[in-house]
């Protein structure tokens, strides 16, 4: 496979208008789309009102209502970190307002499927609901609601899904990404729909009076800002703004140990302390233990993990959690294998071409692992991806995986109104989707797909590509400028981490476990210079075999911390000969 390096560009005349001292710093804010000084600013001020969100005054008069009213009100959220995260938030800020009868509930990813089904309302109808509230899920499921409504049940739907064109007939529909909402943040996860829902209810409530009224203390909405880091940062969605805003005084939060009980003992888990946690920890390490539960069993699991506040029982839950992600572990291997082969034998059919898009299917792989595999082949061979398997309930269960440029959403929005019987339902995001075909559909679908591909691309598939920041100095080679680095996030999906390229001389090489390389290297400017270096997932086969002393590397700055003692190292990303 082909790779294209590309530079990040950006405006040299504008250098000097973010007021750093360190110009490799600003250039990597300029190249991502920072302009103005004021741009960087990362307090709760920047947070837009919750009040420009579309139809937030029928949503509160009717939560207002349902709090006046004693009624029972059911959270139902999703089966990943963002929905734990989303439903622990909903429910322990409205139990603070004054709710007495706060319930939530989450479907069996094996038997009811995703979102508001008739099955789940089923549930909440024998929960004796009076009103639904929807997270990070509800915006597709028209038929949902219409069945709560013929049973007397109100839903009110918060989500940040792309809207289709026929909405839910819902009390209100929290959502920035419906049409003529004039919110500013479009792109927050479920949980950050779920923070700005419960910010403008304080407010309602605070315009009248409730609080002092009744004797209740006001909510300190940024107690809540942990589970917002978290939902957000494990939902890989675009760092615009307000995104940085919300992740980087979430972490705050963490790392002053003044986050949840449950976030703590997961941090436990890890080894690593919490003072030191990034949120790249948060995303690799604590995310899995709370999917883990949605994956293989009942995200509940992670939602009580959140929520309470006793120290013995998140422990024991966290050690729960650590054993279904370590059998989540062993199952994605074993899929991943098996993946790895289903995709040679697509080349072979293909006479050693492998094809623009990769569907596959297996009936008896786990329909939980299936996005995780979808990831991984996506992010091997740089293609789009789509995994199939057989669900408990007999339908062909998918998910997608996409690379930049192929909105995965859209092009199944396009293969429905070519076949509108092949989709049963499909949701997601341009990288990500999930859907349901009928069982005979995976090669017309398939076929679809690579059709779709071609009106966009052509037959050509494009090489790898891989962007980087540029040359990096030898003289910032150092602890100080990979803590400043560090310190200048978060960073991740739409803003990603700062990496560089240059040549090295390859002064050591060392193989680390089955799949990684510890190395010596000296820049070129600098000769003097040895920093280790680290390449996780390497390709032994080509260091075993290397004769050149000199490569081309691209890689970032990290801080290694060993027995308290940090120091610079090197995370290669690519590399080759010199």
């Amino acid at each position: 496979m082909t790779v294209e390096i590309h530079k990040r560009v950006y405006d040299q005349k504008l250098l000097g208008s973010l007021n750093l001292d360190n110009e490799i710093l600003e250039r990597i804010f300029l190249s991502r789309g920072i302009t103005r000084a004021e741009d960087l600013n990362k307090s709760l001020k920047i947070l837009p009102n919750p009040k420009l969100l579309k139809n937030i005054d029928a949503a509160m008069n009717r939560l207002f209502s349902a709090l006046m009213n004693d009624e029972i009100v059911m959270v139902i959220g999703d089966f990943d970190c963002d929905g734990a995260s989303s439903t622990a938030l909903m429910m322990l800020a409205l139990s603070e307002m004054g709710f007495k009868n706060i319930k939530f509930l989450v479907p069996d990813r094996f038997k009811l499927g995703y979102g508001l089904t008739e099955g789940v309302v089923d549930l909440a109808i024998d929960n004796k609901t009076d009103l639904i509230i929807t997270v990070d899920n509800g915006i597709s499921s028209i038929s949902g609601v219409q069945y709560a409504r013929l049973n007397n049940i109100d839903c009110i739907i918060t989500d940040h899904h792309i809207a289709p064109d026929s909405l839910p007939q819902a009390v209100a529909i929290i959502n920035p990404n419906q049409k003529n909402c004039n919110f500013p943040a479009k792109n927050l996860a479920g949980v950050g729909v779920a923070f700005f829902f419960i910010a403008g209810f304080r407010t309602f409530l605070r315009e009248k009076n409730w609080f002092e009224e009744n004797n209740i203390e006001e909510p300190f909405l940024a107690n809540y800002l942990d589970l917002v880091a978290l939902g957000t940062i494990c939902d890989v969605v675009p760092l615009d703004k307000v995104n940085r805003c919300l992740i980087y005084q979430g972490m705050q939060r963490i790392q002053n140990d003044k986050c949840r009980q449950g976030i703590k003992k997961l941090v436990d888990l890890t080894g690593l302390k919490i003072k030191l946690i990034s949120s790249e920890d948060i995303g690799y390490r604590i995310g899995p233990y709370l999917n883990a539960a949605g994956r293989l069993d009942d995200i509940s699991l992670g939602i009580k993990c959140l929520v309470s506040e006793n120290s013995e029982v998140t422990k024991t839950i966290a050690a729960e959690l650590e054993k279904l992600n370590h059998r989540r572990k062993t199952l994605q291997q074993e899929m991943e294998k098996e993946a790895n082969h289903e995709v040679e034998a697509l080349i072979y059919d293909q006479k050693l071409e492998l094809p623009e898009v990769i569907c596959l299917f297996k009936k008896d792989w786990h329909e939980g692992i299936i996005g995780l595999i979808a990831s991984r082949m996506k992010e091997i061979f740089d293609r789009p991806v789509v995994v199939f398997t057989l669900s408990e309930s007999g339908d062909v269960k998918g998910s997608a995986r996409s690379i930049n440029g192929f909105h995965i959403r859209d092009a199944l929005e396009k293969i429905s109104e070519k076949n509108e019987e092949l989709i049963i339902k499909f949701g997601g995001h341009a990288k990500a989707a999930g859907l349901t075909i009928r069982e005979d559909g995976f090669e017309i679908f398939q076929n679809y797909l690579i059709e779709i591909f071609h009106e966009m691309f052509g037959s050509r598939i494009a090489g790898k590509k891989l962007s980087t920041d540029g040359n990096l100095p030898s003289e910032y080679m150092n602890l100080e400028m990979a803590k400043l680095l560090k310190d200048s996030g978060p960073w991740g999906e739409g803003f990603p981490r700062p990496s560089f390229e240059g040549y090295f001389h390859v002064c050591n090489k060392k193989t680390v476990g089955q799949k990684h390389i510890r190395l010596d290297l000296s820049p070129m400017d600098n000769r003097s210079l040895i920093i280790p270096a680290i390449y996780f997932n390497a390709d032994l086969a080509f260091w075993e075999n290397l004769e050149a002393d000199q490569i081309f590397c691209i890689y970032e700055l990290d801080v290694n911390l060993y027995r308290n003692f940090e120091s610079l190292q090197l995370v290669v990303r690519f590399c080759k000969p010199h």
